[in-house]
């Protein structure tokens, strides 16, 4: 069983990759960064964040 330290932590991870992807959705509709680009940011996010 995982301490309730460990939990937080992951959901702090979990919460800040939702968070980043939102900020890339929302450059995405801007027409600030291409789909290409926000795929790629994004498998890079899920490599940090997770």
């Amino acid at each position: 069983m995982k301490g309730g330290w460990q939990v937080e932590a992951e959901e702090k991870t979990d919460i800040q990759y939702l968070l980043s992807r939102h900020l890339l959705k929302q450059l995405l509709e801007k027409g600030l960064i291409n789909r290409q680009e926000f795929e790629a940011i994004d498998r890079e996010n899920q490599k940090t964040f997770k």
